[in-house]
């Protein structure tokens, strides 16, 4: 793996741009103050992240009303991936609340899916092993799968990231599902000083909600399909690191070795609130944490360097992942996860839809919802590709068409 400086990135990248100002190319609908705009950036911590995939991503989701934090706080949010070869019978379990997705009363349209997540820290005395379970325990159900194993094991004062896909009653008006943690005796246990506070899931159902993807909101803004002779938004050729061509109808992009996260942005404007949706065709080699995905609302920047989005990404092991990158820093909002919705390996076809309407964003796997959280560090900004090479040198996916819907 190649390890490089800011500076020398940023150099790369002025260069790279005085040079390109200075080639003919097609010329897309684009804003003028995007003029061939290049947004490619890699960050050691986004490495680190991709090369050695034991590591948990920190998450650090806040509430709709407060400020994400800027930073990574690993004292805070670390996900334990080390477990105890032996378990003090003694030992006691108990789980305190961090932070949660899909405050109460958020509003879905009937039947809409939904991904309800959950993070605790484990302030008992018992490590959590992968075989601890998400269990109901009363109220309404709304489709979740229980018993579901956790995944992973926890050690004491860690945190973790409980996911339960979920799907809104048909019927109108308040809906709330109650669940605990159940550990290898089949006791359950959750929250409060003796473990016994279920926590829990509540919406309301409303006629004429959000729905739940892109495909539910009539014809799109825009769609791109790749043409050579029609031109594209995005710049194509080569730099050190990747590379964007047309070939027969695809947008072809690839990583040539091993370097993190690696993107290229729209030139299309920036915008607000908007859902965007990628049809991704995967190459004949796709391993591991091989990833590729999308980027929203990445604010503009006078020297061209877009540093700053909210990225969302899907790898080759059927796992998606969302970050935010804040002037080059890595913050993480959701650590690699399994979907059953991804299909997982090469030549594989998967819808990616990114949803960013207000401080509300969604991500969608092939039409499902996986993963929704709220956050208010970004309200505008540009739309990009996203490509990341684990393991794989020169891992390509192909793009075979870009929609997106503007929102109001």
């Amino acid at each position: 793996m190649r390890t490089k400086t800011w500076t020398a990135i940023f150099s790369a990248l002025a260069a790279l741009l005085f040079a390109m100002l200075a080639c003919n190319r097609p010329q897309p609908d684009a804003a003028p103050d995007l003029d061939l705009m290049v947004a490619q950036t890699q960050t050691a911590i986004a490495v680190a992240q991709l090369i050695a995939p034991t590591t948990a991503v920190p998450a650090t989701q806040a509430p709709p009303t407060t400020q994400p934090t800027m930073a990574i706080s690993p004292s805070a949010t670390t996900v334990s991936t080390t477990q105890t070869a032996t378990q003090d019978p003694n030992c006691t379990d108990l789980a305190k609340f961090v932070n949660e997705t899909i405050p109460d009363n958020t509003e879905f349209a009937p039947t809409a899916q939904f991904m309800k997540t959950w993070t605790f820290q484990n302030v008992g005395t018992c490590t959590w092993t992968p075989e601890y379970k998400l269990v109901f325990k009363e109220g309404e159900q709304m489709g979740g799968t229980s018993p579901a194993p956790i995944g992973q094991s926890v050690a004491p004062n860690a945190t973790v990231q409980v996911h339960l896909p979920q799907t809104a009653p048909a019927e109108t008006g308040e809906h709330q599902g109650f669940w605990m943690l159940q550990n290898l005796d089949s006791q359950n246990f959750a929250l409060g000083s003796d473990g016994s506070k279920a926590f829990w899931v509540k919406i309301k159902v409303i006629p004429g909600a959000p729905t739940t993807s892109g495909s539910g909101l009539g014809p799109p803004t825009r769609t791109l399909t790749f043409d050579e002779k029609k031109g594209t938004p995005f710049y194509l050729g080569e730099d050190s690191d990747t590379s964007f061509t047309i070939e027969n109808g695809e947008l072809i992009i690839t990583a040539f070795e091993p370097a993190g996260d690696l993107w290229r942005v729209a030139e299309l404007g920036q915008f607000n609130n908007i859902v965007a949706e990628a049809n991704f065709r995967t190459g004949a080699e796709c391993t591991g944490k091989d990833s590729y995905g999308m980027i929203l609302r990445a604010p503009s920047q006078p020297d061209n360097v877009v540093d700053s989005a909210y990225v969302f990404g899907f790898n080759c092991d059927g796992q998606f992942r969302v970050y935010r990158m804040d002037n080059g820093s890595y913050t993480g909002i959701s650590n690699w996860s399994l979907h059953p919705s991804l299909r997982p390996g090469a030549n594989q076809k998967n819808v990616m839809t990114a949803s960013a309407d207000g401080d509300r964003l969604q991500l969608f796997a092939n039409g499902t919802l996986v993963y929704e959280f709220t956050d208010s560090t970004y309200s505008r900004g540009l739309i990009g590709l996203m490509i990341g090479s684990n393991s794989t040198q020169n891992f390509q996916v192909a793009v075979e068409q870009l929609a997106y819907w503007e929102l109001p």
